[in-house]
């Protein structure tokens, strides 16, 4: 028969080291935080019920089994609890890590208080009917032990995220159930040939109860960091570990969803809706934890709305209307700034006089603006006035001559996004942790070039949409092999096949040969970024660059060359698993 170690050495710590290979990537100092609260929690409410159904004589235990005993429960019981909730915050990592939280608040009020309070009142009287077991004394004092010890803490827990959790109720089930069938095997395989297997529904309905315990108390903190990142001014202490982020954790935990603006929640479903359509933008945004993937989102949205202004077909009188407007906004939101970078580290309201854009933008282009200026006081002015200094660009028509246009070009409209993006994590990343920071000049510049890098890739790729399309060529002209000819067929007829295969493979190899350029010197600058970043943003640049090998490999030049799901998915593993150790160690 095994001993309590063996079960652990047999069944349990090989599951876990298999679940902590498998969410490694995605493992962050936010996920460890919560794992290791969770895990101590449920060791210090386990304590006294350990202790009361042994001491009652529920459970007995050979001498021989066991390493030692703290009060009346062997060390093993409380491994168990330790084990049992990172097994089951691991498992269910890989199935409720993926939905943006802000997607899971409840802001309609009488259906949120339904939720709320007809479970608690349902819980309240399961407390009285395990107390009532308790103190008889009867045959189901297991059953009542585990009813009236759970019930208070699950009503505790569901008063904060009960709603939530009733959102994403589907991955939440699966968490519970992973764990409790295995926990099960495990029981029935230790206690099979044993009398005591007559506890088996008890053991069943604890492992059950349990697991719901530890699942819950993971969308109580999933719900918290999601109220922090989504109503910045109302909780403006970015994660660190501190009693401080503690104490506003607790306090986003307890504040109802429908007594926040939903108007802020809108504006970000906009933005998803926005970059449903996009699917390079859409893939990366996963790889990131929840901070970091909201304001990915917002940035990302910001970017492919206007991009998509200023080229659409309508009257360039109306164009130049929106670029002015949009410099507007952009003089209004960064009017404090000092610098061309100075970004501001506590949440601040930007009071901008909405009305001169409403009667200029469409619905979506407002959402998005609106929800860029909640999120502007840690990002710097200078790679906004970069992006839509690119826009100009466009507007007028602007030729690239050299190769010199071509940089240029590639740090206003991509080299600006990255430089963003920078931002952000050093924002949502943590404030105790001043490594990113000191090093905001040396990634700032690194990050301009990774931008750079993945223009040129789409300049590579779209050399035929953008002529059919736009009438637009961003492939200097001094590289070409007949400059004023092919200037004409590309801009003015707007045909471009009639430059022949050879021609456009030949152009299109020479914007991944500086894009390649750009990529080698920029990619050692991600190993100063902190470990349980460099796995997510090498994926997402490799996504982008996954594009160059088919554009490579096709015989003839595709019209926009894209990667098949599956081919993301194995890009995304292979980064995050293998690629990725090399940056690390």
């Amino acid at each position: 028969m095994l001993t309590y170690l063996g079960i652990h050495l047999s069944y349990t710590i090989p599951v876990i080291g298999v679940l902590t290979l498998i969410t490694r990537p995605f493992i962050n100092r936010l996920e460890i935080f919560k794992i290791g609260c969770i895990t101590a929690a449920a060791v210090l409410y386990s304590v006294p019920l350990y202790n009361y159904y042994v001491y009652n004589g529920v459970k007995t235990y050979s001498p021989e089994s066991v390493l030692a005993v703290i009060g009346n429960v062997p060390i093993e019981e409380y491994i168990l609890v330790v084990v049992q909730t990172v097994l089951t915050l691991l498992w269910a990592t890989m199935f409720v890590l993926w939905s943006t939280p802000c997607l899971n608040f409840n802001y309609d009020k009488r259906s949120y208080q339904l939720i709320r309070w007809l479970p608690i009142s349902l819980l309240s009287t399961v407390t009285a009917a395990g107390y009532t077991m308790v103190v008889s004394a009867q045959d189901k004092f297991y059953l009542g032990c585990i009813l009236f010890w759970a019930s208070p803490a699950i009503m505790i827990m569901w008063y904060g995220a009960g709603n939530f959790f009733v959102k994403k109720i589907i991955p939440s089930s699966i968490a519970i159930a992973g764990p409790t069938l295995y926990m099960c095997w495990i029981h029935w395989m230790t206690v099979k040939n044993d009398d005591s297997g007559v506890l088996a529904l008890e053991e069943l309905l604890f492992f059950f109860v349990t697991n719901l315990m530890v699942v819950l108390a993971g969308s109580c903190y999933d719900k918290a960091y999601g109220m922090i990142v989504t109503y910045s001014l109302d909780f403006p202490h970015q994660f660190s570990v501190s009693w401080r982020f503690v104490r506003q954790m607790l306090r986003a935990f307890a504040n109802s969803e429908y007594s926040t603006p939903s108007a802020v929640t809108h504006d970000i479903k906009t933005s998803i809706k926005v970059l449903n359509t996009s699917n390079a933008f859409g893939t990366s945004n996963y790889l990131f934890h929840a901070g970091i993937r909201l304001d990915l989102i917002i940035l990302y949205a910001f970017c492919r709305v206007t991009d998509e202004m200023f080229d659409n077909r309508t009257d360039e009188k109306k164009k130049k209307l929106k670029l002015e407007l949009s410099k507007q906004f952009i003089s209004e939101v960064f009017a404090d700034r000092k610098s061309d970078y100075d970004v501001k580290r506590t949440p601040q309201e930007v009071n901008i006089d909405w009305k001169k854009y409403e009667s200029v933008f469409t619905d979506v282009e407002l959402s998005s603006y609106r929800a860029v200026s909640r999120i502007a006081f840690f990002l710097p002015r200078k790679p906004f006035e970069e992006l839509f200094a690119g826009y100009q660009w466009d507007l007028e028509f602007r030729l690239v001559r050299n190769e010199n246009d071509l940089m240029l070009y590639t740090t206003y409209v991509a080299g600006s996004i990255g430089a963003l993006c920078l931002y952000v994590m050093m924002y949502r990343y943590g404030n105790d942790i001043n490594d990113l920071v000191d090093k905001a000049d040396y990634l700032t510049k690194y990050a301009y070039k990774i931008g750079q890098g993945l223009q040129l890739v789409n300049i590579a790729r779209d050399l035929v949409t953008d002529s059919e399309s736009l009438g637009r060529c961003y492939f200097p002209a001094e590289y070409m092999d007949d400059e004023k000819e092919d200037l004409r067929i590309l801009c003015q007829e707007k045909n471009p096949r009639s430059l022949g295969n050879k021609k456009l493979k030949k152009y299109s190899s020479k914007m991944i040969q500086l894009a390649n350029k750009q990529q080698f010197e920029s990619v050692g600058a991600i190993k100063c970024l902190p470990q349980d970043l460099i796995g997510s943003v090498l994926a997402s640049t490799e996504v982008y660059r996954g594009l160059i090998k088919i554009i490579q490999s096709c015989p003839i030049y595709p019209t926009r060359a894209s990667l098949s799901n599956w081919n993301k998915l194995l890009i995304v593993l292979n980064t995050l698993y293998i690629k990725s150790i090399q940056y690390i160690f």
